[in-house]
């Protein structure tokens, strides 16, 4: 047999052995390999989810206030706005020597307003004369002398002399709010527990923390405009800070 005819009995050996192996696969044979499906990876990874409580915590303190704020100014109407506010302006003058005076220190006083206007008589055109004031924020942050300071300054100044009100804060208002931070984390924690005992379950590590409120505002007083006589009294009392938190525990 010649080369050429060895070559294409090879080929057509090998064609028939391709064949047979393509209808056995066709056919499902038993000795026909199977392709196994691996697990879905995403099941394979997934944690169980972590328990977990998120409660809100309220804590409340109270505090005596250490600052006082008191609005006050000096007011005047004369015939002429010349007149008037060279009047002001010289009582004004003596409302801050007053109050340097009596100890207030010149970073805590602060000129807030200046108006000047005309009186008009009844039928709205003819002016009468005119009003000029001058206003004045004042920070005493010795409360216990509040009283003191404001008889001494209605002492200086005299007729004219204007009090718009008075509010009570604080020196340092963070120092007084962490106590009622702690305390609201404390209520946040027992309020868990309750929850998880309810449950079954108890109360783990925490897991975050988020503030939602923490306040310390001002306690306003209106004061009308005292007599040259007058003695003031002046009470602080106290006042009610609060914080709220909402805190995410674990459960066990």
């Amino acid at each position: 047999m010649n080369t050429r005819w060895k070559i294409a009995v090879a080929s057509a050996l090998a064609a028939g052995v391709a064949a047979v192996a393509t209808a056995a696969l066709a056919g499902g044979g038993n000795d026909v390999a199977t392709a196994t499906v691996p697990p879905d990876s995403t099941q394979a990874t997934e944690k169980p989810m972590e328990r977990s409580i998120t409660v809100t915590g309220h804590g409340t303190v109270d505090v005596v206030p250490d600052v006082a704020d008191v609005w006050m100014g000096v007011q005047a109407t004369a015939p002429t706005g010349e007149e008037v506010m060279t009047t002001v302006e010289q009582k004004s003058q003596r409302l801050v020597d007053a109050l340097k005076s009596a100890g207030i220190a010149e970073k805590d006083i602060q000129t807030s307003g200046l108006s000047l206007y005309p009186n008009y008589a009844r039928n709205g055109t003819t002016i009468t004369g005119y009003t000029a004031s001058v206003d004045v924020n004042v920070r005493a942050r010795d409360i216990d002398r509040v009283g003191e300071l404001l008889d001494a300054v209605q002492g200086m100044v005299g007729e004219g002399l204007t009090i718009g009100g008075i509010s009570f804060s604080y020196e340092d208002p963070e120092a007084v709010l962490e106590q009622a931070r702690v305390a609201a984390i404390d209520n946040a924690r027992t309020r868990a527990q309750q929850y998880a005992a309810a449950a079954g379950a108890e109360v783990g590590e925490v897991i975050k923390i988020v503030e939602t409120s923490s306040a310390a505002p001002p306690i306003p007083y209106a004061m009308e405009r005292m007599a040259a006589d007058s003695a003031v009294a002046i009470e602080p009392g106290s006042q009610e800070l609060s914080a709220d938190v909402s805190v995410v525990f674990s459960m066990e």
